[in-house]
């Protein structure tokens, strides 16, 4: 049974073009934390940092348009805002 309040944790590995792993708390239908690794290119440098940041309070259905937002001026390859959301998205169905 999945819990449908308090803290849960949740992971997704998904390989499309590249590699995404998402480990990510969530509080309720929102993100408490979020740690993406993965076999990707992200510029600038910080990039990751700054999308991790800005996902921590965003409810699990205003993902992708957050990510869309964020990623606008980001270079990236073997990664996208809708590749992204989906491995958030399958953390959260997995969650525990």
């Amino acid at each position: 049974m999945l819990p449908t309040d308090g803290i849960s944790e949740g992971r997704a590995i998904i390989k499309e073009g590249k590699l995404i792993r998402v480990k990510a708390k969530f509080e309720d239908d929102r993100i408490k934390s979020v740690r993406i690794t993965g076999d990707f290119f992200l510029h600038p440098e910080e990039a990751i940092e700054k999308i991790e940041k800005s996902l921590i309070g965003v409810k699990i259905g205003e993902i992708r348009q957050k990510l869309e937002d964020v990623m606008k001026n980001m270079e990236y390859a073997g990664i996208s805002p809708q590749s992204l959301a989906k491995a958030i998205e399958e953390a959260w169905m997995r969650r525990v």
